[in-house]
């Protein structure tokens, strides 16, 4: 639990560390409303409720190591940090919902290729496919006395299937760890910057129009940064995160609109909500104000 008595790092199943990433997300909210001497202490609060977990056990009892250290450090006392750092726990707390609940459910799928198995060894005439790999591992290992089994090569597809969908389920849940990391823009010449400013304002404009404000706050979004980069104001590069961008930006005078737009899109177009028209028009305002 995220409580100001935590000391000890430990390991946690996925249901234990969802809840710690909740209660950690209603320490931000409770921080952002606070005032500025109340904030440092919930902002600490929260720093040590990511640290505490150090790894997670998944449902087939192996543990996945955890190093919150990188969010932890992000973690500020200003609204704009508070607000970044509400957009990298609802991140995790996505990414945990997906582990917890993934998209198919691995014992029925093992009980589907078991059924299947057991219906192709009672079947009188074999299937082609079979019959081919069968052919295929006979000239593999030519022997006069070489025999298969009966049904080792069905077992051995439904075995080679069964690993296929650990390893695939494995995968989700390792996406615990992972940053979600974006292109901030297209890789190219000054010139295809431009191009492509012009395009992300159009684009915007038109998401607007349409009822998109989560398009139209994307667009908004890359255009600021697109034409700033247009202006040579911006060193970028094709993966920068959103911490490197800003520190590239330290310099402008306009580096805290430039946060705060970066805050609204994160939490808009990452978060677990979507946007409204009213957040797509400040969109609008914090982009013409970064390129101003």
């Amino acid at each position: 639990m995220a409580t100001a008595g935590i000391t000890n790092a430990d390991t946690v199943d996925l249901a234990a560390y969802r809840s710690r990433l909740r209660d950690a997300r209603t320490l931000l909210l409770q921080a952002r409303v606070a005032t500025d001497a109340q904030r440092p202490a919930l902002v600490e609060r929260v720093r040590t409720a990511l640290l505490q977990t150090t790894g997670v056990r998944t449902a087939d009892g192996s543990v996945i190591a955890l190093d919150e250290t990188r969010t932890a450090r992000r973690l500020a006392t200003t609204t704009a940090g508070i607000d970044a750092g509400l957009a990298d726990v609802d991140q995790l707390i996505a990414i945990t919902d997906r582990a917890i609940s993934p998209p198919f459910n691995v014992a029925q799928a093992n009980a589907r290729l078991q059924s299947f198995a057991v219906a192709e060894e009672t079947r009188s005439g074999s299937n082609d496919l079979l019959s081919a790999i069968g052919s295929f591992l006979a000239r593999l290992f030519p022997s006069a006395d070489a025999r298969l089994p009966p049904g080792s090569l069905e077992l051995t597809l439904t075995i080679a299937g069964v690993a296929l969908l650990i390893v695939v389920a494995a995968i989700l849940v390792r996406g615990v760890r992972e940053r979600i990391r974006r292109e901030t823009v297209q890789p190219g010449a000054h010139a295809e910057a431009a191009a492509s400013a012009g395009a992300q304002l159009a684009a915007a404009e038109r998401a607007a129009l349409s009822g998109d404000p989560r398009a139209a706050l994307h667009a908004f979004y890359r255009y600021a940064i697109l034409t700033l980069a247009e202006r040579r104001l911006l060193r970028y590069e094709p993966s920068l995160t959103d911490r490197e961008l800003l520190e590239r930006a330290s310099s402008l005078p306009q580096v805290e609109t430039l946060r705060e737009l970066i805050s609204l899109h994160d939490r808009a177009w990452f978060g677990l909500k979507g946007a409204t028209a009213e957040e797509a028009d400040h969109a609008r305002d914090l982009a013409d104000r970064a390129v101003a």
